[in-house]
């Protein structure tokens, strides 16, 4: 009974862009009777034609013409999916129906939950807590295996892994789109908290999350997108919380450092690490300027 309901009410949403190495061992792990809504930003490796060609019977494919970042992505699958509930989830993941159906379990506990997440078993085989304060709470995060013994209201959760309340998400506004990658997930927890809504991490269920494989081996044009963004939504979230004049600071901030590790790196002569040096610069560049 319970496992009709969670079919009934929870859609499967992931999104791929160059995922060919792992979107068929995700396709692979997840049980055919559930909704299954994927979003392609722009792929250029095989992803696409090995979603075409899946046999799950409850899918809907989504073609994104380019690359719209993993925000507007997911919010394009929130508002395609008619369920209760949606599993967001990236493809470099294996689900696993029991851990899946404990997620669901706790979600009718936790009824004020807007976001409820698992554990996170990495490629090492070793379990984390994906879960840390807010970005603007410089405060140590104490919550540890050694204090942590069942499911607890956290401030920050992973977005590789989320249950989303459908109603309560898209209340809060969903994901900003102005965050092309990197942020978004604090940005959607900060905005469910202070909606009065919780974030909750689920203590008994782990899911395996192989945590960069969703874009494919590490490339120069990856890389340097991943850092790029990674700098530019700082600064956003920045201003977005904390005004222009405190953007602007740590824009200046990340400038610095990274000029000075781009100097240092290159007297050691430690080439490979320039790029995100460089990258970083000009993602803080681009925000101070808006000509992104």
């Amino acid at each position: 009974m319970l496992t009709s309901q969670l079919f009934n009410n929870i859609t499967v949403v992931t999104v791929t862009h160059n995922s060919e190495n792992v979107i068929t061992s995700f396709l692979d792990s997840l049980d055919q009777r559930f909704n299954l809504c994927v979003i392609d930003n722009a792929s250029k490796d095989n992803t696409i034609s090995i979603l075409k060609k899946a046999k799950h019977k409850n899918l809907k494919l989504f073609f994104n013409k380019k690359g719209l970042g993993f925000g507007t992505a997911a919010n394009i699958g929130i508002r395609k999916s008619k369920t209760k509930y949606i599993l967001l989830i990236n493809p470099d993941t294996k689900v696993d129906l029991s851990s899946v159906l404990k997620l669901f379990e706790a979600s009718k506990k936790y009824t004020n939950a807007a976001i409820l997440s698992p554990m996170h078993k990495n490629n090492d085989g070793k379990v984390h807590l994906p879960t840390k304060p807010f970005f603007y709470n410089g405060k140590k995060d104490f919550l540890n295996f050694e204090n942590f013994s069942g499911d607890c209201s956290v401030e920050h959760l992973s977005g590789a892994i989320m249950l989303l309340n459908r109603e309560k998400v898209i209340k809060i506004g969903m994901f900003d789109e102005n965050f092309f990658l990197y942020y978004e997930d604090d940005d959607l927890c900060i905005k469910s908290r202070n909606n009065g809504f919780e974030n909750i991490l689920v203590f008994n269920t782990v899911v395996e999350h192989f945590a960069g494989g969703s874009i494919g081996p590490a490339t120069i044009e990856n890389q340097w997108e991943k850092f790029v963004n990674m700098s530019f939504s700082r600064c956003y979230i920045e201003k977005k919380y904390f005004g222009n004049f405190n953007a602007i600071k740590i824009s200046i901030s990340i400038i610095l450092k990274s000029i000075i590790k781009l100097l240092g790196h290159l007297m050691i002569l430690q080439f490979k690490k320039t790029l995100k040096d460089l990258a970083h610069f000009y993602g803080a560049i681009i925000f101070i300027l808006g000509i992104r």
